[in-house]
């Protein structure tokens, strides 16, 4: 499956991003590697693909154990409403 972020107001911070709904009802604040995931949703990336990109920024982090947190993270940001899934 791929994933795709919604259009959010994004600030960045030293350690993450604060991403603001558009209704600004709403304030989402993302830790640096979560805020690495939303990024890079751009609709053509699938969880393999984001792992190894992770992979890649944080050198050192075992891609296999990096999918399951990806994947996670993914669940986690779309409950909250901040990611869609695009097929």
């Amino acid at each position: 499956m791929k994933y795709k972020k919604k259009e959010l107001d994004a600030v960045e911070l030293g350690n993450g991003l604060i991403l603001c709904e558009k209704s600004g009802r709403r304030l989402h604040r993302l830790n640096n590697t979560a805020a690495e995931i939303w990024k890079v949703c751009d609709g053509e990336r699938d969880v393999s693909d984001i792992a190894a990109h992770l992979a890649r920024e944080f050198s050192g982090a075992p891609e296999e154990k990096l999918e399951s947190d990806v994947q996670s993270a993914l669940v986690e940001m779309r409950r909250l409403g901040i990611l869609d899934s695009c097929g």
